[in-house]
C-alpha cells in the first residue's frame, strides 16, 4: 500500500466524522482490517502495525497525515479539549472492499470511547498475528 493510499484512507475517515485524532484514525483503520480478516481469513490492506500489548501504531500514518490537505486543530488541555486532525481538501476516492469496510468500522465504533475503541481493537487475536514489535 502507498502512502498515497494510506492517505486517502485517513482523508476518507475524516471525511465522514470530522475532526479526529492521529489515533483514534489508527483505531479505525485497524478495526476495518480486523473486520475483513475475521470474515475473509486474509489481510484488507498490507499496513505495517508495531506494537506490544496494548500499544501499536501504523507505520506511515504520520507521514500521510502531513500533508497541506490535513490540517492540524490545536486543543486547548486547559479546557479538557483535545487536539485533532481535519480534512480540507476532495473527498478522496478508494477502492469499493476498502470504503465498505471502513464504512462498517465507523458504524461500529462511532459512539465509543477512545479507550473502548483501543480495547476493541487491541484486545482482538487477530491484531497479534499481524502486529510486527517495535524496535
Amino acid at each position: 500500500m502507498t502512502l498515497e493510499d494510506l492517505r486517502s484512507i485517513a482523508a476518507y475517515i475524516l471525511t465522514k466524522l470530522g475532526c479526529l485524532n492521529p489515533f483514534r484514525i489508527s483505531r479505525i483503520i485497524a478495526y476495518a482490517e480486523l473486520m475483513y480478516m475475521k470474515e475473509h481469513g486474509d489481510r484488507l490492506t498490507d499496513l505495517v502495525y508495531k506494537g506490544f500489548d496494548n500499544v501499536f501504531y501504523i507505520e506511515g500514518l504520520k507521514e500521510a497525515i502531513d500533508n497541506e490537505c490535513f490540517v492540524k486543530v490545536e486543543g486547548d488541555p486547559s479546557k479538557g479539549v483535545h487536539g485533532c486532525i481535519k480534512y480540507t481538501c476532495e473527498p478522496p476516492v478508494i477502492d469499493e472492499v476498502t470504503r465498505k469496510y471502513l464504512e462498517k468500522a465507523i458504524e461500529e465504533i462511532r459512539s465509543l470511547s477512545d479507550r473502548e475503541l483501543n480495547d476493541l481493537v487491541v484486545k482482538n487475536d487477530l491484531l497479534k498475528k499481524i502486529m510486527l514489535p517495535m524496535k
